[in-house]
């Protein structure tokens, strides 16, 4: 290989035979003939010399800067490039500096597609649960406790579809239904919640509810002192409860830098705080302290059915699973693909998941870490105030549209954690956020099917009409023995709404209904 030096005077070797370069003699001067032509006085001589030549000297003259500039940047190799590291909003311990290593499998839950690439982030070794141990994991929501008339209906389907889950699952796992909201209201303690982080493997499967400040709340009177006051009405409330004698639980938990971070907090007020979905992802990064013991944990909306599968299943070589998400345009995908750029983000060109997730705790805390990193970027950088303020109503959708802010959040997380070799994700198409629609035996009999997700239709089983009270207890009787996807979301539904509170808390301690 030719140093720099060396091809430059390769390359400029024939142009030195070109008579024309002689013009450019410190001793040639130019002088302007009327004729149409230029003469060239050297030494007291005379010659003649055309426009064209003078063209072609300029022409050659600029061939031979641009030749030059070529070869000064011919050095440069794309491998430099590739091996700059990808920013990773993470803290320094959980940043490890190895040798570039394969990227972990991307799959969906039918097929596994592998892409190699570099990274300076190992993925760490898969210490894989097996269905033979005791398992211990958390269903876990956030609920909007200002908001129950319309969201404790689907907390109590949501309920007795996890009571009959338990029925069938193995006799050493646990399955806790994790609630954070603000108020430890009367419905809950019917319910037969605790404000207790689970102790050991031994401890029965629970309800645990653990007060959280959503960030519309986060008031300077709210924050003040380190949240101190924060919590005073809901300890009012659970003094008047008195078999609770257990420290008291709350979220965030200011003295642990690892889950709390008070600028975040003050911009997630200041940019989200009438996003209404930002709490259930926050909940999961701030609340991590309080499940980061189990093996499992689903993160779910509330309006879902746990259905019979998830009984017996866990993701596998320590995968970590999404459901389906519909929010992708060919126009989204690029544009999400340069703001990862921008950020400084890894992307690694997987699109089409969902907001619910099942995998290990750490892996849930690093997903939701990054979605509100890239929520704040979106909300700040990529959406005008009419967008933000709903003013466009559904124009922009499917192609941008900012109902789907925590979705675009999450697909930079996603793209990110994996290109850099953090997490080994699924995209669970036949696992998570199933029909409640379905009426084919096919459906529930062919597939694991681990929860049922209402989405927005008038189609039996539909959200909608239930709570507008069009389902009644004679179709409970029509769908008792029906076995279809649409049956069982009709049952747990119905069920939950003529079972009292107390009786379903009962039928989950004791296995059965109680007479």
């Amino acid at each position: 290989m030719f140093s720099k030096s060396e091809t430059i005077l390769i390359l400029l070797t024939p142009l030195r035979h070109i008579y024309v370069l002689e013009l450019f003699s410190l001793s040639t001067t130019i002088r302007y003939d009327p004729t149409g032509s230029y003469r060239s006085a050297r030494n007291g001589g005379m010659r003649r010399v055309s426009s064209r030549l003078i063209l072609t000297a300029i022409g050659l003259c600029i061939c031979c800067i641009l030749l030059i500039f070529a070869v000064s940047n011919y050095g440069h190799s794309t491998e430099e490039i590739d091996q700059k590291t990808a920013k990773c909003d993470c803290t320094p311990s959980e940043k490890i500096a190895v040798q570039p290593v394969p990227l972990a499998p991307i799959a969906t839950a039918t097929a596994i597609t592998t892409t190699t690439t570099t990274t300076t982030q190992i993925l760490k070794e898969c210490n894989e649960t097996q269905k033979s141990s005791p398992v211990q994991r958390a269903i876990i929501i956030y609920y909007p406790h200002h908001q129950s008339e319309y969201f404790f209906p689907e907390v109590r389907w949501l309920y007795r579809s996890w009571v009959e889950m338990l029925l069938s699952q193995p006799a050493t796992w646990r399955t806790d239904f994790i609630i954070f909201t603000y108020n430890f209201s009367s419905e809950f303690r019917s319910l037969g919640c605790v404000n207790r982080i689970r102790q050991n493997k031994e401890e029965t499967s629970l309800c645990r509810l653990f007060l959280y400040v959503p960030v519309q709340f986060r008031l300077p009177n709210v924050t003040d002192n380190n949240f101190q006051n924060a919590f005073n009405n809901a300890k009012a409330v659970m003094a008047s409860y008195n078999d609770m004698n257990d420290a008291f639980i709350g979220v965030p938990l200011v003295n642990d830098t690892k889950t709390f971070d008070s600028n975040r907090s003050k911009s997630l007020y200041d940019n989200l705080r009438q996003y209404g979905y930002i709490d259930s992802i926050n909940a999961i990064y701030e609340g991590y302290w309080t499940f980061k013991m189990y093996d499992f944990i689903l993160r779910t909306d509330i309006d879902v059915f746990i259905y019979r599968h998830f009984a017996t299943y866990i993701p596998q070589n320590c995968s970590f699973i999404t459901g389906g998400g519909g929010y992708g345009t060919d126009f989204n995908r690029r544009k999400l693909k340069r703001i990862a750029h921008d950020m400084g983000f890894a992307h690694l060109g997987i699109s089409g998941m969902g907001s619910t997730w099942y995998g290990s705790p750490y892996d849930g805390y690093l997903v939701a870490n990054q979605t509100l990193h890239g929520m704040l970027w979106l909300n700040q950088n990529e959406f005008a105030a009419p967008e933000r303020e709903s003013k466009l109503g559904t124009l922009m959708w499917p192609e941008w549209h900012y109902g789907v802010l925590l979705l675009y959040g999450q697909h930079l997380a996603l793209n990110h954690l994996s290109a850099t070799n953090q997490i080994r994700i699924i995209i669970g198409h036949n696992l998570l956020d199933q029909s409640t629609t379905d009426d084919t035996l096919p459906y529930v009999q062919q597939g694991i099917r681990l929860n049922l997700h209402c989405w927005h239709t008038n189609n039996r089983f539909s959200k909608f009409a239930f709570k507008l009270g069009q389902y009644n207890r004679t179709e409970l009787e029509l769908y008792r023995n029906d076995t279809t996807a649409k049956a069982f979301a009709m049952r747990m539904a119905l069920e939950s709404k003529y079972m009292t509170l107390e009786e379903m808390a009962l039928y989950g301690r004791n296995k059965s209904l109680s007479s």
